[in-house]
């Protein structure tokens, strides 16, 4: 699963994931595109752990203090990547079985407003 970002949706990204993840790819027109693989669901970044909790918390953290270099920006990420407690990985990935329901009982429409 991935964003709908202009960048991810080129035949050289579609083409690298149909060898790499075969038809389990959800992408936005990844189906069009490959004639395989899931259709996009309407608010499906609202799902992933990532969109959903990792990158706002990355950017919190990576913000406080910003470098002025590429690499040692880049090294900044992975030192706070690096920082976050496996825990947390696991209790927001936990919660991707109940996002998944929300999103149902919403018939695919929003539920920011629902605390997951």
């Amino acid at each position: 699963m991935q964003d709908g970002a202009r960048p991810h949706r080129t035949t050289a990204v579609f083409d690298f994931q149909r060898v790499h993840f075969n038809d389990r790819v959800n992408a936005l027109d990844y189906d069009k595109h490959t004639e395989s693989g899931m259709e996009w669901s309407p608010y499906s970044p609202d799902l992933t752990p990532c969109n959903g909790f990792l990158w706002g918390h990355l950017k919190d953290l990576v913000y406080r203090q910003i470098p002025q270099r590429i690499a040692k920006l880049k090294q900044h990420i992975n030192t706070v990547y690096e920082a976050i407690p496996s825990d947390m990985f696991g209790q927001v990935c936990g919660k991707f079985c109940l996002r998944l329901r929300h999103i149902v009982a919403e018939n695919g429409g929003y539920f920011e407003n629902i605390v997951v």
